[in-house]
């Protein structure tokens, strides 16, 4: 599969998943330029550290407001650049308020259609959520059966063994993203393509197999125990940092001339086994070949 380096701006640049893959494209992508877009300023330490990674390469980051459509600085970094990242949002928890869901829509607004209105900006990459496909998580399906095309069944609801847990409010505004980047991809005509990926489970730091609970949140409490089945749920949607990492860069990077209608819609996750979620357009549209399984010890 054809693929090229681009420019990259990354959204949420300081979060869990955003510094993992600002890490990893400057270690190992040719990207001539990588920016990291976050309401919070980068510490000195941070800064340096992608520049000790990157070489040569510029790596700059803007402090900014992605929900102001009038703050020009992140305006003019996507004006810029050739491929945008977007996994900023309001807050990290899946049970978000309608304020928390409503900023963060904002934010996909904002920078989807600037990505859209920008003469240099050949991809739109989406972290979407999981969350989206979380009515299917009772549901009798089989390895591999549970399809991105399906119809949404949006928000997760489970027990995360000391309390009941919706995530509907947090995947609502995921979901209108999604369509948001297939009305774009459309209308653009091929000029920007548009990738959305339903982001299975990757955890803050080393992100290890060992330390996914059924509680289905990293914050919660790692002694408490759901039921088997929402514990196999959670697991076998997990992503690695390896996997996760080949899987951005993919995005970023692939060839998308003959994507349908100029956007695609995918599930991130790693090649777990016997998992629902299905990777077949996954591997198609972004040459994805996932290396690690929550089972394999």
């Amino acid at each position: 599969m054809s693929q090229r380096s681009r420019s990259v701006a990354i959204t949420g640049a300081l979060g869990n998943l955003g510094w993992k893959l600002m890490c990893h494209l400057a270690a190992h992508s040719t990207s001539p330029r990588l920016v990291g877009l976050d309401n919070r300023p980068a510490g000195a330490a941070q800064t340096e550290q992608l520049r000790q990674l990157a070489g040569d390469r510029p790596v700059d980051f803007v402090e900014c407001d992605l929900a102001d459509w009038s703050d020009r600085r992140w305006r003019d970094i996507i004006a810029d650049v050739e491929a945008v990242v977007h996994f900023a949002y309001r807050s990290p928890f899946p049970h978000d308020t309608w304020d928390d869901a409503n900023v963060s829509y904002d934010m996909t607004l904002n920078a989807a259609h600037a990505a859209a209105d920008s003469a240099s900006v050949a991809r739109f990459v989406f972290a979407t959520s999981n969350h989206v496909m979380g009515r299917y998580k009772d549901a009798d399906l089989g390895p591999g059966q549970l399809r991105p095309e399906l119809t949404p069944g949006v928000g997760t609801r489970w027990h995360t063994g000391t309390e009941d847990a919706d995530a509907s409010v947090y995947a609502s505004h995921k979901w209108a993203g999604e369509r948001l980047c297939r009305m774009l991809g459309k209308r653009a005509g091929g000029q920007t393509t548009c990738a959305c990926i339903r982001i299975g489970w990757c955890q803050p730091g080393d992100n290890l197999p060992v330390t996914l609970s059924g509680t289905g949140s990293h914050f919660g409490d790692p002694s408490t125990t759901a039921s088997n089945e929402t514990d196999r749920w959670f697991k076998e949607m997990w992503l690695s940092n390896r996997d996760f990492c080949q899987l951005f860069q993919r995005a970023v990077e692939a060839d998308g001339a003959h994507w349908p209608d100029g956007a695609i819609l995918v599930h991130g996750m790693s090649n777990n086994a016997g998992m629902t979620w299905n990777l077949d357009a996954t591997r198609q549209y972004l040459g994805y070949e996932p290396q690690d399984d929550v089972y394999a010890g």
